[in-house]
């Protein structure tokens, strides 16, 4: 995939998480919930956490700046790779990462926190809800486990 490609997927990725949680702001109220399926809920939840509200309940705004970081270090080694990777689908895996990790960041850094809003379920069971920028890190994450796991580790492994 060629680098303008990318950072044409990139943008649009970004630019439909931004809006998708632009949407649920002006139309959900926290915490209610708007069933839009027997197994999807639409719902307004604030996650001050990392992934899946893990230290969702941490007062302190040493932990809020150690997520920043963290997730912010994070973003820079994935786009130190998107750009000495030349291969489709690694550079395609690491797009989808970067969109994601970016609407994230952009959230935390203007709100002090990420704006989460699908609630897939099965009955009772709830999945921890997410939003789309976490779907693109997910999707994002497993073509590349998958890619690196068939092609025996190499190429993106290698430019680390």
């Amino acid at each position: 995939m060629r680098i303008y490609r990318a950072l044409i997927l990139i943008s649009i990725l970004l630019a439909i998480d931004q809006y998708t949680k632009w949407v649920v702001q002006q139309n959900v109220q926290p915490w209610r919930i708007i069933r839009v399926s027997s197994f999807l809920n639409i719902v307004n939840v604030r996650n001050r956490g990392m992934v899946f509200g893990f230290l969702q309940d941490a007062k302190s705004p040493w932990v809020f700046w150690l997520i920043t970081l963290v997730s912010l270090a994070a973003a820079v080694f994935v786009v130190y790779l998107f750009f000495k990777e030349n291969e489709f689908i690694p550079r395609f895996s690491l797009s989808l990462i970067i969109a994601g990790a970016a609407g994230n960041l952009i959230n935390r850094l203007t709100q002090g926190s990420v704006l989460d809003f699908l609630d897939f379920h099965w009955g009772s069971h709830h999945w921890p809800v997410f939003n789309f920028a976490d779907a693109c890190i997910t999707v994002g994450s497993l073509i590349l486990i998958i890619y690196l796991f068939l092609k025996g580790g190499e190429n993106v492994s290698d430019s680390v």
